[in-house]
């Protein structure tokens, strides 16, 4: 949790720098070949498979990121932060005295740095082959206040591994649409759980837009 609250802090810090810094620049000046720090905003759908998928369903996710280009080798690297707000489809079951008690998950925040490789670019387009490594908590809630007794712990939380792709358009005034595919890895353990092991390949289809 503490690894999350830094990444969120030190990534509100980026984008007040990077708002001060683009303030200074004329729109003119912007494009998408030059190596300009900019903020960008998506949203997606978040798709659990494997075991966490027997619990929680398909939901909507947002996204708040910092990209920085490195046009001299092609790349970019990114800052960013996710939230899902999680459909519950069946309920933890956190077990203690030999009974077991519900627990459901309230939000998901994933925190990441992700490397945006250029594979391929013409005129204003280009696409993009990712690779992201991060953070991710579920944080809990007992659903009944019996279950407030044993659930001693606010999250569970686990190492992320994102690879993706992205096709990025670059529009006359320079603003920036972007259409991307990733696949997230988190090998979620629940402790005291009846179903201890909620590892999930999860997919994230997702639009961006720059501003």
């Amino acid at each position: 949790m503490k690894s999350i609250v830094i990444c969120i802090i030190i990534l509100v810090l980026s984008l007040n720098c990077v708002a001060q810094s683009n303030g200074a620049t004329s729109s003119a000046e912007l494009d998408i070949n030059q190596n300009i720090p900019y903020v960008k905003i998506g949203a997606g759908y978040w798709i659990p498979t494997s075991k966490l998928s027997y619990f929680l369903n398909n939901a909507p996710f947002f996204e708040l990121g910092i990209v920085i280009p490195d046009d001299s080798y092609s790349r970019s690297f990114e800052l960013g932060v996710q939230l899902v707000i999680p459909q519950q489809e069946n309920f933890f079951l956190l077990r203690d005295n030999n009974e077991d008690y519900e627990i459901e998950a309230t939000t998901i925040l994933n925190a990441y740095l992700k490397l945006n490789k250029y594979i391929w670019e013409k005129d204003r387009n280009r696409l993009e082959l990712t690779f992201g490594l991060g953070m991710s908590s579920i944080f809990l809630d007992p659903v009944t206040r019996a279950g407030d007794a044993v659930l001693d712990y606010d999250n569970i939380n686990s190492f992320l591994v994102a690879p993706g792709l992205s096709y990025t358009f670059s529009f006359k005034d320079k603003s920036i649409v972007q259409i991307s595919f990733d696949m997230q890895y988190t090998p979620f353990k629940m402790e005291r759980g009846t179903t201890k092991d909620l590892n999930s390949f999860s997919m994230l289809p997702k639009i961006a837009y720059r501003f």
